[in-house]
């Protein structure tokens, strides 16, 4: 669906840095509005796009708040595509940030009308890192991409999320149990990698422990930037959960999720509740 700008639409200080915080608004850039007066947003990885869709309505609500009495939107839009990102920057990116830290922060999309370069990055020291080396980044890439650049601005990284895919036997209906184990994910996963990353509990939509899931995280009634959000799983991400975590009732069981994860690489911990 074709989008437009209106005449507010460019001064996003005034209306949409304020209204979603300075870490969304890195990460999360306004596109347009389209027919039925949406607002398409684009997003610089998987884990911020889920962000944005679970947040979709207070966000609407904020931004209403400051384009009063001038506009209004009836909705967000999160599309599926980030903002392109020249291909010679991930060629290259080696090269532009050091060998040393190629592996640990990411380059995911260009924010702010394409001038400012977002990443993630994998643990605090790395962010800080890249931070420091911006200046010589940001000269780096001007180099490479010559006149035409318009990156002049560098984005703090944001942290990588932690996701762990969390797959339940349909015999499991013991909600206080399935709680427990949630909260002893979320106290593990503080405790491994602190509190600056978000942790993602991924689920599906067909039993109870799936549930139980999205409806712990929705009653402890935590800020949005509590770091902790619960999300159907993403089919738009390349990007494997970190840990599949299989409740069940019979030792015997064997989950299809499960199945998946194991195949796929990534770690199993089975829960054999009583």
């Amino acid at each position: 669906m074709p989008v437009t700008q209106p005449e507010w639409f460019s001064d996003l200080d005034a209306w949409w840095s304020p209204a979603v915080g300075e870490d969304v608004a890195r990460h999360v850039e306004p596109v347009g509005i389209d027919d039925h007066i949406r607002l398409h947003v684009r997003c610089s990885s998987p884990a911020w796009r889920t962000q944005t869709r679970l947040l979709g309505t207070s966000l609407t609500g904020r931004v209403n708040e400051l384009l009063a009495p001038k506009a209004k939107i009836t909705g967000i839009v999160v599309q599926a595509a980030s903002s392109a990102l020249p291909q010679i920057i991930r060629d290259r990116w080696p090269d532009i940030v050091g060998e040393d830290l190629a592996d640990q922060v990411e380059p995911t999309m260009l924010g702010a009308q394409g001038q400012e370069l977002c990443t993630l990055a994998v643990s605090a020291e790395a962010r800080d890192e890249a931070g420091r080396r911006a200046p010589e980044i940001l000269a780096r890439i001007r180099e490479l991409i010559g006149e035409g650049c318009t990156i002049t601005r560098w984005s703090p990284s944001s942290l990588l999320p932690v996701v762990v895919l969390v797959t339940g036997s349909p015999e499991v209906t013991d909600r206080q149990a399935v709680e427990d184990v949630l909260l002893q994910i979320w106290h593990d996963t503080v405790q491994v990698v602190g509190t600056e990353h978000t942790l993602i509990l991924e689920h599906g939509c067909e039993t109870a422990v799936d549930r139980f899931v999205s409806e712990w995280v929705a009653h402890l009634g935590l800020p949005d930037d509590a770091g902790l959000i619960s999300a159907p799983m993403a089919a738009d991400t390349a990007r494997h959960p970190d840990l599949c975590v299989a409740i069940f009732r019979h030792t015997s069981e064997v989950l299809p999720l499960e199945n998946q994860a194991s195949a796929a690489g990534i770690p199993v911990q089975r829960v054999l509740l009583p």
